[in-house]
C-alpha cells in the first residue's frame, strides 16, 4: 500500500530553505531529498495562509474554488444591514474561519474526499474529514489564538509534530500535516530570522524520526514525501492601511474587524496584508462587478476625483486590477495601463500606455509557458493568477497589489507585522517543492502537486481541475509527461 505526507510549512521560503540546506542545517532534509528532487513551485494568489492551501488539496485555484481570499464581500446577497448580514462579509481570521470548508464550490473535491484513509493535522480545510481524522482542531484553535498574543509559536509545531509520528505508525495512506511556526516568527521578525530557522532546524528533526518510523516499518520506499510552502513573505516597512487610506478620500469604508460604516461607498478586504479586494457600493446588491473604467469616474466612490490614479500614485501601491470593458482585465500602474486576456486557450498581455507588470513589452502565451522564466520575472505567473481570482463571484471590483517593503493594514494589526506576504511579488509567489521522488524539470505550480499525489495513492483525478498531470511520481523520472488537464497544455511564450 503506497502512502503520502504532504508536510506544509507556512510561510517558508524558497532561498532560506535552500540556504539552510547548503549550510548544512537540514541534514534528515538533504537525506531525504538527495534521491528525489528540490525545487520551486509558483504558489496561488493571494499569497496567504488558508486560501493557498486550496490548490494542494483540491487541485483547484482560489477563483475555481470561488473563495478569492481570506477577507471577501458577496455583493450579489449583501444589502447594507451590517449585522443581520454579517454573514455575508467574510473573514477566515476571527469566528468564520470555519466557514471556509461550505465556502468552497460543492463540486471541488477535496483530497480528504477522495482518500477515506486520510488524517490531517493543523488544517484550516477540512472537507471530507471526521473527527477522528481530524485529531488535532481544538489544539490547531488554542495554539493559534495562544500564539497570535505570546508570539510564542513553536508549541504549535511541537503538537503537530507529536502528531505525524504518532500517524506514521498507524495505517492512515495519506497524512496532511501543517506546521504554523516558520510563519508566525517571519511575522516578527524576517524571512530568515533566528527563530524562523530553529523552527525550520526543528521541522528537519521531525522528518528524520519520520523517515525512521517509516524505515522501521518497512514502509519508506512505498512512501512519497513532500516538504512544502503556502507562500513566501518579505520584510514590511510601511503599512499603509488601505480602508483609512480611502477615508481620507472622504469615502465611508467597511472593513474588518469594525464592519459598521455608515452608508458606506467602499469596502476593503485586505490579504496577508500586501493585497486588497476593494469593493464599490457595498450593500447595493449586483451580480455584475464595476469594471476598472467605471471605477475612476465620480460616480463610483461618491469622491469628485478618479480615485484609481491617486490609488497607483501612491509608492505603497504596485499596481490594480479590474475588468476591462471589453472583456479580459485591465491593470494600471503609475507607469500607466495594460490588458490581460485569455483568447482560447492562450494568454496575452498587452501594454497600452503602461507596463504594470514589468515584463518590457506584449507577451502571450498558454497557461503552462507563464511558468517557464516565472522566478526571474517581478511577479510570478501575474497574469494566470489575476484571470483566476476574477472567476470567482465574490472577488472585488478591483484588487490592489502591494510594492515589496509595503502592506495594507495598520490599524487593528497586533502584534505588528514587520514581515508579510498576501501579494504577486516573487518573494511571496516562489515556495519550496522538496519530495524524497525525482521531481519532473518542467516549472511547477503548487496545484500541479495535487494529481502527482493522486498518481501515487492510485487515486483517479477530478475533472475539471486546473491542474497539470505533469509528474507521475510512481513511475519516476521516466514516468513524467506533459499532457492536457482542464483546458491547460504545452506551449511557449511569445514576445
Amino acid at each position: 500500500m503506497n502512502r503520502c505526507f504532504l508536510l506544509l510549512v507556512d510561510g517558508l521560503r524558497p532561498d532560506v530553505a535552500e540556504a539552510e540546506l547548503a549550510a548544512g542545517r537540514l541534514p534528515h532534509l538533504a537525506a531525504l531529498t538527495a534521491a528525489g528532487g528540490r525545487a520551486r513551485a509558483v504558489t496561488a494568489f493571494p499569497s496567504t495562509t488558508s486560501v493557498a492551501y486550496l490548490p494542494f488539496l483540491t487541485g483547484c485555484l482560489p477563483g475555481r474554488c470561488n473563495v478569492p481570499s481570506i477577507r471577501w464581500l458577496d455583493r450579489a446577497a449583501y444589502g447594507g444591514r451590517w449585522w443581520a448580514e454579517r454573514h455575508h462579509v467574510r473573514s477566515y481570521c476571527g469566528y468564520q474561519a470555519g466557514m471556509l470548508d461550505r465556502d468552497i464550490a460543492p463540486d471541488v473535491r477535496t483530497i480528504f474526499e477522495l482518500v477515506p484513509e486520510s488524517l490531517a493535522l493543523f488544517t484550516m480545510i477540512t472537507r471530507g474529514l471526521t473527527p477522528e481524522r481530524d485529531p488535532a482542531q481544538g489544539a490547531r484553535k488554542f495554539w493559534g489564538s495562544v500564539s497570535h498574543v505570546t508570539e510564542w509559536h513553536q508549541p504549535g509545531d511541537d503538537r503537530v509534530a507529536r502528531g505525524l509520528l504518532a500517524a506514521a505508525a498507524e495505517p492512515w495512506r495519506f497524512v496532511f500535516a501543517q506546521f504554523p511556526a516558520v510563519d508566525g516568527y517571519t511575522h516578527q521578525s524576517t524571512p530568515e530570522g533566528p527563530r524562523v530557522l530553529q523552527a525550520l532546524r526543528r521541522v528537519d528533526a521531525t522528518v528524520g524520526r519520520l523517515a525512521a518510523t517509516l524505515a522501521a516499518r518497512g514502509e519508506l520506499d512505498r512512501t512519497l514525501l513532500l516538504l512544502v510552502s503556502d507562500h513566501g513573505a518579505s520584510p514590511m516597512h510601511t503599512h499603509l492601511d488601505l480602508a483609512d487610506w480611502f477615508r481620507a478620500q472622504g469615502v465611508p469604508t467597511l472593513s474588518h474587524p469594525v464592519l459598521w460604516a455608515r452608508e458606506p461607498r467602499a469596502a476593503v478586504m485586505v490579504a496577508g496584508n500586501a493585497s486588497a479586494a476593494v469593493y464599490a457600493r457595498p450593500g447595493v446588491r449586483r451580480a455584475h462587478r464595476y469594471p476598472l473604467a467605471a471605477l475612476r469616474r465620480p460616480e463610483a466612490f461618491g469622491a469628485p476625483h478618479d480615485l484609481v490614479a491617486r490609488l497607483v500614485a501612491e509608492p505603497a501601491v504596485a499596481f490594480v486590477a479590474g475588468e476591462d470593458e471589453d472583456g479580459g482585465l485591465r491593470l494600471a500602474s503609475a507607469s500607466g495601463e495594460a490588458r490581460v486576456r485569455l483568447a482560447g486557450e492562450e494568454i496575452r498581455y498587452e501594454p497600452l500606455d503602461g507596463d504594470p507588470l514589468e515584463l518590457g513589452g506584449a507577451v502571450r502565451g498558454d497557461v503552462a509557458a507563464w511558468l517557464e522564466g516565472a522566478a526571474e520575472t517581478p511577479y510570478p505567473d501575474a497574469p494566470a493568477q489575476l484571470l483566476d481570482q476574477f472567476r470567482s463571484a465574490r472577488a472585488g471590483d478591483m484588487v490592489v497589489i502591494a510594492r515589496e517593503g509595503y502592506d495594507f493594514r495598520r490599524r487593528f494589526e497586533f502584534p505588528e507585522h514587520r514581515s508579510g506576504h498576501g501579494s504577486l511579488l516573487r518573494a511571496h509567489m516562489l515556495t519550496p517543492a522538496w519530495s524524497n521522488r525525482p521531481l519532473p524539470a518542467t516549472a511547477l505550480r503548487t496545484v500541479d502537486l495535487f494529481p502527482a499525489m493522486c498518481d501515487w495513492l492510485g487515486v483517479p483525478v477530478p475533472e475539471g481541475i486546473d491542474a497539470r498531470a505533469v509528474w507521475r511520481p510512481r513511475s519516476g523520472p521516466e514516468g513524467v509527461e506533459r499532457y492536457a488537464g482542464a483546458g491547460i497544455g504545452p506551449g511557449s511564450v511569445t514576445r
